[in-house]
C-alpha cells in the first residue's frame, strides 16, 4: 500500500534536523534550513494528530540561501547550538554558522557568529560554481567531552576544510585549515573509524573526477594542528 503524504507546512527545503525538547511534550522540532526563501526557521509538529503547533523564523535577514541545519553541543558543555551554513555565488556572502539556542526558543534572542567564511569559488566556464558545502561537528580522537571541531565540504571551492577551535574554551573561535585542494567539486563528506584505532578517517568524494579520497586524522603534530593523511 503507498504511502499518503500529509503536508505541515511549507518552506522547508534542503536541509532539516529533528529533535525533540522536554518543554515541548508531544511534539517534534523541525530545524529547517530554508535555500529559496533565505530563512532558517523551526516548526513544532504534534506527534498526536501530525498539525503544525507553532513556528519561529530564526534568522531571514542575515543567512541568504540556507543549506543544512544540525542540532550540536560544540563546547561538549551541555549547551546545544545549531550549526548551519548558506551557499552562495558571491564569495563575499558565504560562511559557516552558529546560533545558541536561547532558554526560550520561541520568544528569546537567537545571536549568530560566523565561524568561516569567504570560501573562494573555483572558476566554472558554464556553472557558477557555489559554496561552502555542509559543515560537520566531529570529534578526532572520538573524545567527545573535548571541544569539537568541524569538517566542512568546500563544495563550489574545491577543498576540504577543517576548523580546529582556539581561544576560549566557551567561545565559538576556530582557525580553518585547508586539508585538501581537490581540483574538483567536494559536495560532500563522510566519516568514520573503521580500522578502529581510535582517530576518524574522512572519506571525501571527487565529483568532477569521479574517485573518492580516504584521509586518516591522527594525533597533532608539534605545530599543534591537526594531521592528515592520504590513503
Amino acid at each position: 500500500m503507498p504511502w499518503t503524504a500529509h503536508v505541515v507546512v511549507d518552506g522547508p527545503d534542503v536541509g532539516i534536523q529533528v529533535d525533540t525538547f522536554a518543554e515541548y511534550p508531544d511534539e517534534i522540532v523541525v530545524f529547517a534550513a530554508q535555500f529559496f526563501t533565505k530563512t532558517l526557521a523551526f516548526y513544532r509538529v504534534s506527534t498526536i494528530d501530525g498539525t503544525l503547533v507553532a513556528s519561529r523564523i530564526i534568522d531571514d535577514t542575515n543567512i541568504d540561501n540556507a543549506y543544512s541545519v544540525a542540532l550540536v553541543d560544540l563546547n561538549g558543555d551541555g549547551q546545544k547550538q545549531i550549526l548551519t551554513n548558506n551557499h552562495e555565488k558571491n564569495d563575499n556572502l558565504n560562511g559557516v554558522f552558529v546560533y545558541p539556542l536561547p532558554a526560550d526558543m520561541m520568544t528569546g534572542e537567537w545571536t549568530k557568529f560566523t565561524i568561516a567564511d569567504h570560501f573562494v569559488n573555483a572558476w566554472s566556464l558554464f556553472i557558477p560554481n557555489m559554496s561552502p558545502g555542509f559543515p560537520y561537528a566531529v570529534y578526532p580522537n572520538g573524545n567527545t567531552n573535548e571541544r569539537a571541531h568541524i569538517l566542512i565540504a568546500g563544495d563550489g571551492d574545491h577543498k576540504a576544510h577543517i576548523l580546529a577551535p582556539v581561544g576560549d574554551e566557551n567561545s565559538f573561535d576556530y582557525k580553518d585549515y585547508m586539508i585538501v585542494d581537490a581540483n574538483g567539486t567536494v559536495g560532500a563528506l563522510a566519516y568514520a573509524d573503521l580500522d578502529g584505532d581510535g582517530f576518524l578517517e574522512m572519506y571525501m568524494p571527487n565529483y568532477d573526477k569521479g574517485y573518492i579520497e580516504v584521509f586518516k586524522m591522527s594525533a597533532a603534530g608539534s605545530n599543534g594542528e591537526q594531521q592528515f593523511l592520504a590513503q
